[in-house]
């Protein structure tokens, strides 16, 4: 059997050297608090909220209304600049990847891989991000971040480091670190906060990892009060390549790709924080990122093809008591290549990144989960190459979530 890295799967390009690393940390230095939000002013959001995407290659970050029927169209300032980087790849905001949003909406936190950099976004009015983000230090070569449910604390992966940045984020939004703490394995990538915020898993995926490699750990932290993590410990393992961690609304329920394995395991989370594993091993494609709904009922699961092989797809389950998984009945919907999905709070339209095509395919929930694609799409990001973790939706304020 040829083996084939994750890397390869993932479309990645080779590392290439960072320059300017001096001007840019004078830059970061003393960066000053978030202006505060115009006094008065009320949103005015579209019908079902916002969608995000991060442009990995155009360093910047697209912000899309999401229209009746999951159609989607560019906001004005839409895509906004996540720091500036030249076509040599330099500068303070290369490579954007995750993004997490203030449970508030009103601040967005991307992280830019290739420049090491936090940038952070105030939202408008409209929904849309506005221009000129501050800039914070990370650990080298940040892939994801994640907020804590009480909107306290962000939490960023450093791949290089091997550490997982924590940020106190004051009351206007404003970042500040004050820790960074050790993984038990090489190359963190995903993180996923329980619903109570009393604990964080952590999954690792190594680009050059094969089908060969050997499984990964996945990590859990007691979370302490003030956002601090306590020692890590290896729960479970999965994989290799474990790029997307996700868990059901309830908590009860924890689920990871592995890439190169072509899987999703599902686990059971105990009231400790353990994990026990479900029954079932349904394959996926170079599989990436994936979601719960937000009733519980089905995860979509991104399949990230190599170009020039057939098409990938948007794979969907139903959840089943035990927690494993059967497909719906129109799984796959096809796609091209995807790595990272994303979900309206309202579980009524799903999206996922075309990275090649710099596009987002966009779907309606049917019945039993099954998708039905939106008139027009693919819609365009207006930037280039959204990769994985490059999802996020802000719904309109007070919308209501299924139970």
């Amino acid at each position: 059997m040829t083996t084939v890295s994750a890397r390869t799967r993932l479309g990645l390009p080779s590392r290439r050297a960072r320059a300017g690393a001096a001007i840019l940390a004078a830059a970061l230095l003393g960066a000053p608090a978030l202006a505060p939000a115009p006094a008065g002013a009320e949103p005015v959001l579209p019908p079902s909220g916002v969608l995000y995407a991060t442009n990995s290659r155009s360093g910047d970050v697209s912000s899309l209304a999401i229209g009746p029927g999951a159609a989607l169209s560019p906001l004005a300032t839409s895509p906004v600049s996540t720091g500036g980087c030249t076509p040599e790849g330099t500068g303070p905001g290369c490579t954007p990847r995750g993004i997490a949003l203030a449970p508030n909406g009103a601040t967005a936190y991307v992280v830019n891989s290739d420049s090491s950099t936090l940038a952070v976004f105030r939202v408008g009015v409209t929904g849309a991000l506005q221009p000129n983000p501050r800039l914070f230090k990370t650990g080298k070569e940040p892939w994801g971040a994640t907020i804590a449910p009480n909107g306290r604390t962000l939490y960023v992966t450093d791949t290089a480091d091997a550490t997982v940045s924590a940020f106190h984020l004051a009351a206007d939004g404003t970042p500040s670190r004050f820790a960074a703490f050790r993984t038990t394995s090489d190359s963190p990538k995903a993180t996923v906060l329980s619903p109570d915020g009393r604990f964080l898993y952590l999954s690792y995926a190594n680009t050059d990892e094969t089908e060969d490699s050997p499984a990964r750990p996945i990590t859990r932290y007691a979370v302490l009060p003030d956002g601090s993590l306590g020692a890590p410990q290896d729960v479970a393992k999965a994989g290799p390549a474990n790029f997307g961690l996700t868990m059901s609304p309830d908590g009860g329920l924890l689920y990871v790709t592995s890439n190169v394995a072509q899987n999703v395991q599902g686990f059971r989370v105990g009231q400790d924080g353990s994990l026990k594993p479900v029954p079932g091993l349904p394959t996926v494609p170079a599989a990436v990122g994936l979601r719960v709904t937000p009733d519980g009922r089905h995860l979509y699961v991104s399949a990230n093809i190599d170009p020039g092989e057939p098409l990938g797809g948007l794979y969907g389950f139903t959840i089943r008591a035990d927690g494993s998984l059967v497909p719906t009945d129109d799984s796959p919907a096809r796609t091209a290549g995807t790595s990272s999905v994303a979900i309206t709070p309202d579980g009524r339209d799903v999206f996922a990144n075309i990275q090649d095509d710099s596009a987002i395919e966009a779907f309606t929930v049917g019945f039993e989960g099954t998708l039905k694609q939106a008139k027009g799409s693919p819609f365009p990001t207006g930037g280039k190459r959204p990769l994985s973790q490059s999802l996020a939706v802000r719904p309109v304020p007070g919308s209501p979530t299924p139970q």
